[in-house]
């Protein structure tokens, strides 16, 4: 069985640093609007993510916070850098602009699944 978990540390372009305790980091790169994302990350994934966890712009600091999370806890991938060429507004901005869109995508498949969860998450960003 595989605990598919780490701690990343998200290094946007303006020097922002965030650490979080993830599963399934790859939820990053998901897009129900376009599979073929596998290689780029996508803001509104970013912002469930990430978006309510604090900030640092001192790299030393976010690493020292990463390595206490790991105390006592068995993790599959250890401690990662995950870096983005944008600042943490532009995230925050595009991912406004497409949670409407994956919200509407959402809305017309919730016959074949709930997605009231993702919907909310994502209404949560707009509200941002």
């Amino acid at each position: 069985m595989s605990a598919d978990n780490g701690i990343y540390i998200l290094k946007t372009k303006d020097n922002q640093y965030r650490v979080i305790y993830a599963s399934a980091i790859e939820n990053l790169y998901w897009n129900p609007l376009n599979t073929n994302s596998q290689n780029k990350l996508i803001p509104t994934r970013i912002i469930e993510l990430y978006g309510k966890s604090k900030y640092t712009y001192d790299k030393n600091l976010a690493r020292d916070i990463a390595f206490n999370m790991t105390r006592n806890t068995y993790l599959e991938y250890g401690v990662n850098e995950i870096v983005i060429d944008k600042t943490w507004r532009q995230i925050l901005k595009e991912a406004k602009e497409i949670a409407p869109l994956e919200i509407k995508y959402f809305r017309r498949e919730n016959d074949k699944y709930n997605y009231k969860w993702d919907i909310e998450r994502l209404e949560e960003i707009i509200n941002m």
